[in-house]
C-alpha cells in the first residue's frame, strides 16, 4: 500500500492546471463589475489599493500584496472611489496591450491586478464544492508567506520577456491555486464537500485508504471499521459528506483512473481492468459504462482519433 495523497490524485486526474489571465492597469477614480461564472479565479494587487465589494457585504480595503480567491458564480465590484461610475469588466477588458487591460481615466492613484483561473478538463467538483465563494487572503496573515513569495515569482516573470515566460506563469499560477486550496484546508475554511470530507477525523481516513490501493476489494465493514464508525454511522456520514456512498465513490474513483490510463495510445483494456480491480474484463466495461455513459473500447477509439487529429 502506498502513502496517500488525494489532493494531488484530483489534481493530476482532472489536469486542473493554472492559467494567468489578463492583469488590470487602473488609474484615476474607476471601478469595475465583475461577473465569474462556474470558475475558480485568483486575484492580486500588485501595487496600490482599492475596495472590494461582494454581495451585500461591506466594503473591503485591499493593499499591495493582498490577494483573493473566487469560486463562482458570483459578481463583485472593484472600485478606488464608491462614487465612480461602473463599468462592465467585459467592457474593460475588451482591449489589452502586454497581458494587460487598461483603464486610464487620468492622474493618481495607479492599481495594478495580476491573476488567474483554474482550468481543468475533466471537471473539478471534487476540488472547489467545499471551498467558499470568496476568500481574503491579506499580505500580513500568517498563512500568506508562501503565495507572498510565489507573487513576487509571478510579478517578475510577468515583467520581464524571458524565454519560457507563459510556461513559468502558469506553472506558479498553478502553485497559487494549490497553495489557496491548503489555506482553506489550514484554517478550516471549507463547507460541505470532498475537501471537508478529507479532514473530517470519521471519513478522511477512508478516502486515504481508498486512494492508497483503489484495486483492493473494499469492504464497507472494513473501511467503517478504520474510522471507528459502525457500518451505518459511517456510511450516512460519508454519504452526507462527499455526496456519494463509500462503495459508490470506490467505483467511480476506481473508473476515473481507468479512464486516465485508457487515454495513453495502445492502452491494454483488460490490463486496465486490473489495475482498478476487476479480474473480468466483461464486469469492467459495465463499470466503466454505467460511470461515463460510454464502453472503454469506444473511449480508446475517441483518443486515438483525438490523437491523429
Amino acid at each position: 500500500m502506498t502513502h496517500a495523497d488525494p489532493l494531488s490524485d484530483v489534481l493530476v486526474l482532472t489536469r486542473a492546471r493554472g492559467v494567468l489571465s489578463t492583469g488590470l492597469r487602473a488609474s484615476g477614480r474607476w471601478g469595475i463589475s465583475v461577473e465569474v461564472a462556474d470558475d475558480l479565479k485568483f486575484n492580486a494587487i500588485s501595487e496600490g489599493q482599492c475596495l472590494i465589494l461582494v454581495g451585500d457585504a461591506s466594503p473591503l480595503v485591499l493593499e499591495k500584496g493582498d490577494c483573493f480567491l473566487i469560486r463562482g458564480p458570483l459578481s463583485f465590484v472593484l472600485t478606488n472611489d464608491l462614487d465612480s461610475t461602473v463599468i462592465p469588466a467585459a467592457d474593460v477588458f475588451a482591449d489589452t496591450t502586454d497581458g494587460f487591460a487598461v483603464l486610464d481615466n487620468g492622474g493618481m492613484p495607479r492599481v495594478t491586478f495580476i491573476g488567474g483561473r483554474m482550468n481543468s478538463v475533466e471537471g473539478m467538483d471534487l476540488l472547489t464544492t467545499s471551498l467558499p465563494n470568496f476568500l481574503v487572503l491579506k499580505s500580513g496573515n500568517k498563512g500568506a508567506t508562501t503565495v507572498q513569495w510565489l507573487l513576487k515569482q509571478l510579478e517578475t516573470e510577468v515583467n520581464e520577456d524571458a524565454p519560457g515566460k507563459q510556461v513559468m506563469c502558469e506553472q506558479i499560477m498553478h502553485m497559487i491555486f494549490v497553495e489557496m486550496i491548503r489555506i482553506c484546508i489550514a484554517q478550516d475554511n471549507l463547507g460541505t464537500g470532498w475537501l471537508q470530507a478529507l479532514i473530517d477525523p470519521r471519513i478522511g481516513p477512508a478516502l486515504h485508504l481508498i486512494h492508497s490501493d483503489a484495486k483492493k476489494q473494499w469492504r464497507l465493514e472494513e473501511l467503517a471499521l478504520k474510522c471507528h464508525l459502525s457500518r451505518s454511522q459511517f456510511s450516512a456520514r460519508f454519504k452526507r459528506a462527499v455526496g456519494l456512498s463509500p462503495l459508490d465513490y470506490l467505483l467511480r474513483w476506481r473508473m476515473n483512473l481507468a479512464r486516465h490510463a485508457l487515454q495513453v495510445p495502445n492502452a491494454s483494456i483488460s490490463r486496465v481492468a486490473d489495475q482498478v480491480g476487476y479480474s473480468s474484463e466483461a464486469a469492467f466495461g459495465a463499470a466503466f459504462k454505467r460511470v461515463f455513459g460510454v464502453s472503454p473500447g469506444r473511449r480508446t477509439q475517441q483518443t486515438e482519433k483525438r490523437l491523429r487529429h
